[in-house]
């Protein structure tokens, strides 16, 4: 059973062989964890992730789904960009439990049995911490097959507190 976790820390310096990023539908390294990737390992991630829009024709990506990219300096396996709200950054339970199933399977495929989750659609995007917990009580049951470990990452001590009720004890 993949067993879930949560942390109150900068998602950034968690150990795990991949990272659930959120991200924006023009995969822009604008802000929040991806605004930090940006600035701590530079430009070559955004580069990426503008590539792949490019080379699949896409100009966005759609509320729900995931973009994979290679670890571009950091210590990652992988990192899933997670898309979890519109380009308004609205947002609701389907886009979020979507953009992480995606995030997960991609994830595992890349041979990542370890996961750090940032909290998708709780910065930027307008998710309150009830809708939150409503979006993910569903996958905490699930099993993900070569998924030992996700850990919710997140420095709102609210939301990791809210979180560690339903997951139990933070990492």
């Amino acid at each position: 059973m993949t067993r879930w976790h949560v942390s109150n820390a900068d998602i950034l310096d968690a150990k795990a062989d991949g990272l659930i990023c959120s991200a924006n539908p023009n995969l822009n390294l604008s802000g929040g964890v991806g605004g930090a990737f940006l600035l701590r390992y530079g430009t070559e991630m955004q580069d990426f992730l503008h590539s792949h829009l490019r080379s699949t024709g896409q100009r966005y990506i759609q509320p729900g789904n995931a973009v994979v990219a290679p670890p571009c300096g950091s210590t990652y396996k992988a990192i899933a960009h997670a898309v979890a709200i519109d380009a308004f950054y609205e947002t609701n339970c389907d886009f979020i439990r979507s953009a992480y199933e995606n995030a997960i399977r991609q994830l595992a495929a890349a041979s990542c049995r370890t996961m750090s989750a940032a909290c998708l659609a709780c910065g930027y995007g307008r998710c309150s911490i009830a809708n939150f917990i409503e979006s993910i009580e569903p996958l905490l049951a699930k099993h993900y097959s070569n998924v030992d470990t996700i850990t919710l990452v997140t420095t709102n001590t609210e939301l990791a507190e809210a979180i560690a009720a339903i997951v139990g004890t933070p990492s």
